[in-house]
């Protein structure tokens, strides 16, 4: 029969994981999780493209390039061309919360605070990763980005709110930014050189040179929880678009330094992920109820409206008919 395979179930979008979005070509395909496999959307109609198998434990991160997708559970992390696992890297001793996809490596790091990095182009000799970091004990990862043209380097935040530089060919730490007394919940390159944008359990949003340490400008949401996803818009308009843990979508103006529009209702759970795709006036958006948004910047007063969407129950069905 078939329809009984645990693939086949109705209505998983995804889960309070954050998507990966890759292009390949002309076209552009999110990879998401859904419990314990991850699916494969292509951004043009939202259609699924390809499903993962299924894996023993639930998915706590993933990272894609071209074929290749990396599902982080427990604490191994399965690499996967197509649809066939072809390696398992398994070092640490910990969950695995955080992937990153850093040119040919793949960076892990687990909730104990051990970074390794593993190198994906020679799959079939070597399984074992060419780098180790330690971070410090008085400091819980919470998010992990390469700022842009930072060679070998990359920002970790931490839950007890200071950011650190390090430098992975060398393993050093660099720089530490001493953050804003409260916890770090996102952070993301932006397409200025030297600038990055921090979200805040606090609800704030710093807009942060990273060179010279200097804040350009702060926004706060009015008392809708914690920042926890952010994104720049890379078509030239000087805009940044932050997710909170209420489901709200805020649309920030960087020129004028102030609110430009609200998705008020957006989602019905905590953002997980936002993505403004590369020179288009279009943002993606997920969420912990079970849904994907696509938003397009076509109006003359440019507030976005919803272009297209992929959504299942956001809590238990209670009945079926």
């Amino acid at each position: 029969m078939g329809i009984f395979e645990p693939f086949r179930a109705i209505g998983y979008i995804t889960t309070s994981v954050p998507f990966s979005v890759q292009r390949l070509g002309t076209e552009t395909f999110v990879t998401v999780s859904v419990g314990k496999a991850w699916q494969v959307y292509d951004c043009a109609k939202l259609s699924l493209v390809l499903v993962g198998p299924q894996l023993p434990k639930k998915i706590r991160a993933l990272a894609s390039y071209r074929d290749y997708t990396f599902a982080a559970y427990g604490n191994n992390i399965g690499v996967f061309k197509r649809a066939h696992q072809v390696a398992t890297w398994t070092r640490h001793n910990d969950n695995v919360n955080w992937l990153l996809l850093f040119g040919e490596h793949v960076l892990s790091v687990d909730a104990k605070g051990n970074l390794f990095i593993w190198p994906f182009k020679g799959l079939d000799e070597n399984l074992a990763p060419i780098g180790h970091i330690l971070l410090e004990d008085k400091f819980n990862p919470s998010c992990i980005m390469h700022p842009d043209t930072y060679l070998n380097k990359v920002i970790i935040g931490s839950q007890e709110g200071s950011l650190q530089l390090w430098n992975i060919s060398t393993k050093k730490k660099i720089f530490e930014f001493k953050g804003w007394n409260s916890s770090i919940c996102c952070c993301v390159s932006s397409p200025a050189l030297d600038v990055a944008a921090v979200g805040c359990a606090d609800g704030k949003i710093h807009v942060h040179n990273i060179r010279y340490d200097e804040e350009i400008v702060t926004f706060s949401h009015s008392a809708r929880g914690a920042v926890t996803a952010l994104s720049f818009r890379t078509d030239g308009q000087p805009l940044l678009a932050s997710g909170d843990s209420s489901g709200v979508i805020s649309i920030w103006d960087l020129e004028k330094r102030k609110l430009q529009s609200v998705i008020g209702e957006a989602h019905d759970n905590s953002i997980i992920s936002l993505h403004f795709f590369t020179n288009e006036p279009v943002l993606m958006s997920s969420s912990a109820d079970n849904s994907i948004k696509m938003w397009i910047f076509d109006s003359s007063d440019g507030d976005p409206r919803l272009l297209r969407f992929r959504s299942g129950h956001s809590a238990p069905p209670l009945c079926i008919r």
